[in-house]
């Protein structure tokens, strides 16, 4: 497979503080990262009140910088799910080169309330990014907040998958076994129903 850039794109916001969010997306990545190459590069972004950049472009061979920037994730503050596209987008764009896939990896529990929270906005939107080539995939994490049709939508546009984890189990699944087929595209505006 062709050496992969992965953006996680983390929802901090204080929504994300209950078990089965945050800490359990912490452990889904870190399964994850096992399944890296070392040509593979990962950088985090997360969300909450504003956007950060938690960790640059970082070869997925230095597992414990990654492992350590993820741990260091906490919850707390609002939804500003714009402003974490616009930089994660950024980020993607920035490490890709020739015969790369890169891929926004969004985590959340499904809500955006800062910045551009119109549905059609944010598909229109992740639709311009994904015609350049960087694809985003939805992951849901949590239960009651999520809101499965917006990340749906939001998954088709940019090309990519929506999969809800409630579990290791399930991650271990979404992440790890079918991790190939969630990631790397085969075909370019295919729609299967």
């Amino acid at each position: 497979r062709p050496p992969l850039n992965l953006v996680f794109l983390i929802d901090t916001s204080g929504s994300m503080a209950d078990a089965s969010k945050l800490p359990l997306l912490k452990q889904s990545f870190m399964l994850m990262l096992d399944q890296l190459r070392p040509e593979d590069e990962v950088a985090i972004v997360e969300y909450a009140g504003s956007a950060g950049e938690v960790l640059a472009p970082t070869a997925a061979g230095e597992r414990a910088t990654i492992r350590a920037a993820l741990d260091g994730l906490g919850a707390g503050g609002s939804t500003n799910g714009q402003g974490g596209l616009e930089q994660a987008y950024a980020v993607a764009e920035a490490m890709t080169d020739d015969g790369e896939v890169s891929r926004v990896l969004l985590a959340t529990d499904g809500d955006f309330n800062v910045g551009l929270n119109d549905p059609s906005a944010l598909e229109d939107y992740i639709a311009k990014k994904r015609d350049t080539g960087t694809y985003l995939s939805v992951l849901g994490f949590g239960r009651g907040n999520l809101q499965d049709a917006t990340m749906q939508a939001l998954a088709q546009n940019g090309n990519g998958t929506a999969a809800y984890i409630d579990t290791l189990h399930e991650a271990q699944r979404v992440l790890v076994d079918q991790m190939a087929g969630a990631l790397f595209p085969i075909a370019d505006d295919l729609k299967v129903q």
